[in-house]
């Protein structure tokens, strides 16, 4: 079986084993697959691609190989290549995660219809709440915001109680004058942000919001959401 990407904090020390482990066996794929890992997390990419190179060589059928040469080459500022291998890759065996990752190239070349086809598809797989958030990211980055809201619904509906989510819903229920929806989702997320991680940000909000609050073109909303984020 091949390796995939992990941290690890003694990356020379795994550079290191992993050369090692290929100098006494070379006929492995995923020796040539560690290699290629540990190379990439020590900054090496051509060595990386080289040794991932060698893996797909000896195990042509492992969508693992592709996937990660795919990551290479899109580290190493070649999409076009990635993209060859993420084909190849869905080609052998379709899954949410070759869709998502293949999407995130299509959007780097521009290719609207086609990122759009793969953050589906992942959807069709595999109907999450990451692969929603991932969808209404696209949307509102093409200044779609009701698609983006339609999505950012069945985020929530999947995962209610991450306040993350609340909050994201909220700057685009803001952004789109849907006030009562951005206030009801500002009140979920501080009543879900159960260790706290949110608050100091909302609180610096509140008061950038007061100090402006003269030039607010909404001052009545903007002087519920201070109140609303410091009763927390």
């Amino acid at each position: 079986m091949t390796a995939e990407f992990s941290p690890n904090d003694d990356k020379k020390a795994v550079l290191d084993m992993a050369l090692q482990a290929l100098a006494q066996d070379q006929s492995r794929a995923d020796n040539w697959n560690r290699a290629a890992i540990a190379c990439l997390q020590n900054g090496n990419l051509e060595a990386a691609v080289e040794h991932i190179g060698q893996a797909i060589t000896l195990e042509p059928q492992d969508v693992l190989n592709y996937s990660n040469r795919a990551r290479i080459l899109f580290a190493m500022g070649q999409p076009e290549a990635a993209l060859r291998d993420y084909d190849q890759a869905i080609e052998l065996e379709p899954t949410p995660a070759l869709y998502s990752s293949r999407a995130v190239v299509h959007a780097a070349l521009d290719h609207t219809g086609a990122t759009l086809h793969d953050l589906t598809a992942a959807i069709e797989l595999d109907p999450s709440a990451e692969n929603f958030l991932n969808r209404a990211a696209f949307f509102a980055n093409k200044g779609m915001a009701s698609d983006a809201l339609l999505n950012l619904n069945r985020v929530i509906e999947l995962d209610p109680t991450n306040p993350n989510h609340r909050l994201t819903r909220a700057n685009l229920a803001f952004a789109t004058n849907r006030f009562d929806l951005g206030l009801e989702d500002v009140e979920q997320a501080l009543a879900h942000d159960l260790d706290g991680p949110l608050t100091f940000g909302l609180q610096q909000l509140a008061d950038q919001l007061e100090a402006q609050l003269a030039h607010s073109p909404q001052p009545q909303i903007s002087r519920r959401l201070i109140d609303l984020i410091r009763s927390k």
